[in-house]
């Protein structure tokens, strides 16, 4: 039913009105009745009537300032004038302005009125029926730029979508393209420090913005953590620009709305799509060298990552400790760890083959001294447990000291070490352990205890030895590596289960830990 407000200020106009004919046979109702404009108006925007019968001449406000304002208001409705004989310009204004016809007040009859109302309730039909084709080509046209955005991730970030199939989807025609240029922007939200993320809206938004010039096509959102760029780079240089100087200018634009600092690594003079695609897997290595600090600007082509902690193997450096004096033990040790990780800094290592290194270094030295104490073992053991979740090469190089500290110098260890943890500490603990597999940050736990987040953070630091973050993604990697033990689980099941919603970012973290991927460690069979 078409919604019709009725608006004249002679009462027996609109009982007339209401009593001429069936009104829901045509496929109108009456919704209300108004005596002037502004009560029209305020009714309007009630009921909002597809249709308004109006007098012309009203007190308060006539019907040519009634039809003038709800226009202007954006109100959807037609028009049906009703005028006396000397108000022809009256009718000729409301014409004008878009009313669908009029009629005479005096010769107003059943036959008349219905005739008017078919010619309105087919305009309306025709219009709803346009809406609705409007809706439905939107909706697909929505579908379809999912599709073709779905198989662009697909065909990145698993090699066995073929090629054929990304064209078949896309409509592309890959020799056409010529040779392109790639760009991978990444967060790590963990070195970020940010208590809560950004919305994704706002990093599309500032991501557009930059791109503007180009063929959003090729836009390719991963997650709130990483956006893929692919273009040609003859569009590259129809705007007179180099990947080089438009990764800059993205950069630039993050820390200036935000602030952020995106890792962002690009290459140019790649050949084709397949080559593309392997360079975006070579990205990946790359992304994960922030474990040394803040990437920011990396060119793929000048950079290649390392998988060997270089100059001596693990075996051999816990030989050259243990062939010294024991009083030299502790501080050789500690600056050859200092000098390897400056060493695999350097060379690029990847951080999962230097927490491998170094967690199987520990490993050496326990067995290869015999006699380790029962703290010493603790120590070790929880050090390396950390060691595999750490973020940064600080962190890493801070749990290797302390089971460097318990081996060599048990005795300032266990003076160094509390045995008791304060009751704010230990709440915290409980309610990481409750709520890990959820959405939980430093000031979710701050406000649990009631204590500021910096003050929290450094208390929990100084009586564990480790961040809160690392804490808690100590729990959440353990907790996985038990999940994904079973066969039949998803790897993206596993990863909203234990707290992560972007499971890019989950495998980069589990790689970290275990030094190898996801899958990897379910196909290995690791208990």
């Amino acid at each position: 039913m078409y919604q019709v407000l009725i608006v004249d200020d002679e009462p027996i106009v609109k009982i007339a009105l209401r009593s001429m004919l069936d009104w829901g046979a045509l496929g109108f109702h009456i919704c209300a009745t108004a005596s002037n404009g502004e009560e029209a108006l305020e009714m309007a925007g009630r009921f909002h009537p597809d249709l308004i019968i109006c007098d012309l001449k009203m007190p308060a406000m006539d019907g040519i300032e009634l039809i003038r304002t709800v226009r202007e208001r954006g109100m959807d409705c037609e028009f049906l004038v009703i005028s006396n004989y000397e108000d022809f310009n009256y009718v000729r204004t409301a014409l004008v302005l878009g009313a669908a016809d009029y009629m005479l007040k005096v010769s107003i009859s059943p036959e008349e009125l219905s005739s008017q109302l078919e010619k309105i309730r087919k305009k309306l039909d025709d219009r709803l029926e346009a809406d609705r084709r409007k809706q439905t080509d939107v909706m697909q046209e929505s579908m379809a730029h999912q599709e073709r955005h779905s198989a662009w991730r697909d065909f990145f970030t698993h090699k066995s979508y073929a090629l054929q199939d990304l064209t078949a989807v896309t409509g592309l025609d890959p020799d056409s393209l010529g040779p392109l240029a790639l760009c991978q922007i990444s967060f790590d939200w963990h070195a970020q420090q940010l208590e809560t993320l950004p919305p994704i809206d706002l990093i599309r938004s500032t991501l557009k913005n930059a791109l503007e010039q180009f063929d959003r096509r090729r836009i390719i959102f991963f997650s709130s953590s990483n956006t893929l760029l692919v273009l040609p780079q003859s569009e590259l240089a129809l705007h007179q620009n180099t990947i080089a100087g438009l990764a800059a200018r993205i950069s630039q634009l993050f820390q200036y709305y935000m602030p952020l600092s995106p890792s962002i690594v690009y290459k140019d003079g790649i050949a084709d799509l397949e080559e593309a695609r392997r360079a975006y897997h070579g990205f990946q290595e790359l992304l994960e060298l922030n474990f040394y600090g803040a990437a920011g600007l990396m060119n793929a082509s000048e950079l290649t990552a390392g998988t060997s902690v270089p100059d001596v193997s693990y075996k051999e450096l816990a030989s050259e400790i243990l062939s010294l004096p024991s009083d030299f033990c502790l501080d050789y040790a500690v600056n050859r760890v200092s000098g390897l990780l400056d060493a695999c800094q350097k060379q690029n290592v990847l951080p999962a083959r230097v927490i491998q290194y170094f967690v199987r270094f520990l490993g050496e030295l326990e067995y290869r001294l015999q006699d380790v104490s029962a703290p010493a073992h603790d120590q070790i053991v929880e050090s390396a447990e950390f060691m595999r979740t750490a973020v940064s090469k600080e962190e890493l190089e801070r749990h290797l000291q302390d089971a460097l500290q318990a081996v060599f110098s048990p005795a300032a260890s266990e003076a160094c070490v509390s045995g008791q943890y304060s009751p704010e500490v230990l709440q915290s603990i409980s309610y990481i352990r409750e709520s890990y597999n959820h959405k939980i940050s430093l000031a979710s736990v701050a406000e649990h205890v009631g204590l500021s987040s910096g003050y929290l953070c450094r208390i929990f630091k100084e009586e564990t030895g480790v961040s809160i973050n690392a804490y808690i993604n100590n729990l959440r990697m353990t907790r996985a590596g038990e999940l994904l033990m079973d066969k039949n689980s998803y790897i993206k099941e596993v990863a909203v289960s234990v707290g992560f919603e972007d499971q890019l970012y989950f495998s980069r973290l589990f790689k970290r830990y275990y030094g190898v991927t996801p899958s990897e460690y379910r196909s290995a069979g690791h208990s």
